[in-house]
């Protein structure tokens, strides 16, 4: 005997209504034999299911897929191992020289550049280094990501990403909200410092809050061309047991709470983590100002 599933449901911040459930079969029984991936897509072009730029909503399709197969509405073929997955097992393991810089960042002409990883080999040098250095690995996002490269004459000095926003977050919430922002401003103009790292191989005084300022700049502009979205406001988690902070607040990044330690796990949340600390950072002006005023009522707090 099939389960009732009771209509309409959200998934993923989208309504399914019966007949969405109905076109959703309909796509399984039909392209069942070419794959997930297949499935997702003509759902995606069905339902019209798709980003602000016109792309489809492949990924959270993808996932909301997974979430009806453990509800037992559909059944799913196997997931099928890429060639892709295969030779990001066997990414190129990049040259980590020494970088001799002066010690203060003003010193240094012409330092940064983001090389947006595009390609199939920046992408696994980038997916490389975070899984090496940093705490907390290299994971396949669902949703907008960007992945930079930083690079300074030639020679990568780490990486960065800014990925889709947390989905529910209730300090950062209560604060837009008193900004005008609507769930669905905050789901899309909202962005998250996924990932952010220096290669242990770099010492450079005031480089990290350097490169955050620069990032934010940059990423403005790409994720607007990538996404026909601009975004407002970037978000991001700080462990107060390995990490002060130091750099997001000299970046004028602002603390505005904690989260409460829970990972998301499909449709669920797991007590599995150490609370963070939240920062958000305007991505322009007035928007700064406006979270100054929030955050400081008096107006006391000053920031370029």
């Amino acid at each position: 005997m099939k389960p009732k599933i009771t209509t309409p449901i959200t998934l993923r911040g989208r309504k399914f209504t019966a007949s969405s459930i109905g076109v959703v079969k309909s796509c399984v029984k039909r392209y069942y034999k070419f794959g997930r991936t297949r499935i997702s897509k003509e759902v995606c072009k069905r339902l019209n299911w798709r980003q602000p730029n016109g792309w489809l909503k492949d990924r959270a399709c993808r996932d909301v897929l997974i979430q009806l197969e453990k509800r037992g509405v559909i059944k799913l073929p196997e997931p099928k191992v890429t060639r892709k997955t295969k030779k990001e097992n066997n990414a190129p393991i990049p040259k980590l020289e020494k970088y001799i810089i002066p010690n203060e960042v003003t010193q240094i002409p012409n330092l940064i550049d983001f090389v947006l990883a595009k390609s199939n080999k920046e992408e696994q040098i980038w997916n490389y280094l975070v899984e090496q250095y940093h705490y907390l690995g290299h994971k396949v996002t669902v949703g907008r990501t960007l992945k930079y490269l930083i690079v300074s004459e030639n020679i990568i000095l780490g990486a960065i990403a800014y990925s889709s926003p947390a989905w529910n977050l209730s300090p950062r919430n209560q604060i837009l909200q008193k900004l005008g922002f609507t769930r669905e401003d905050i789901l899309n103009k909202v962005i998250n410092n996924s990932r952010f790292l220096i290669l242990p191989t770099v010492k450079v005084k005031n480089l990290a809050s350097k490169i955050l300022s620069l990032s934010t700049e940059k990423v403005v502009s790409d994720w607007a061309w990538y996404y026909s979205i601009t975004p407002l406001i970037a978000e991001t988690f700080v462990q107060p047991s390995r990490y002060l902070g130091t750099s997001y607040k000299a970046a004028n990044w602002l603390e505005i709470g904690i989260t409460k330690g829970y990972a998301k796990s499909g449709m669920s949340y797991r007590n599995s983590q150490e609370p963070k600390k939240i920062y958000l950072y305007g991505l322009n002006k007035e928007t700064r100002l406006k979270l100054i005023k929030v955050l400081s009522p008096e107006g006391e707090t000053e920031q370029k």
